[in-house]
């Protein structure tokens, strides 16, 4: 698996589905990890900023996060994380602090290319379940 090391960020871009009290959202998603703390033989710890936007029937909800995220050493094909970001939601005039769990895992489709699945918990007053599909690519410093 390539990139999210000292040589690279990881960028991930995708679509996402996300669920809030029975109502599911369309939308985006984009993201960055720069590996940037410690690593060692079981994993790497970086920082990653998220952004995102789905489009409900009652309005759009915007979320702009960041933190660490723990990326898992291994040696086949697949390479897990997990996550915790804190930030903004901001959905119909109203603008809360949101804190998130998330797990996911980057599969090395081609050299430069990662297939992604990631299902992040966003705890807001009602409680969010984003899935994310899409893709995760390297990019030199």
């Amino acid at each position: 698996l390539t990139g999210g090391n000292d040589q690279n960020m990881l960028v991930g871009l995708g679509v996402t589905f996300m669920n809030i009290s029975e109502d599911t959202g369309v939308g985006f998603n984009a993201n960055a990890l720069f590996n940037a703390f410690s690593s060692s033989d079981r994993g790497k710890l970086g920082i990653a900023g998220d952004f995102g936007v789905n489009s409900f029937d009652g309005g759009t909800l915007v979320t702009i996060m960041g933190g660490p995220r723990y990326t898992f050493q291994t040696s086949g094909h697949a390479v897990p994380y997990a996550q915790f970001l804190v930030g903004i939601a901001t959905c119909c005039g109203d603008t809360d602090f949101v804190p998130s769990i998330g797990f996911g895992l980057d599969y090395a489709f081609r050299p430069n290319v990662n297939l992604r699945g990631e299902l992040t918990f966003i705890f807001d007053d009602a409680n969010a379940t984003r899935f994310f599909l899409g893709i995760s690519l390297p990019i030199a410093k």
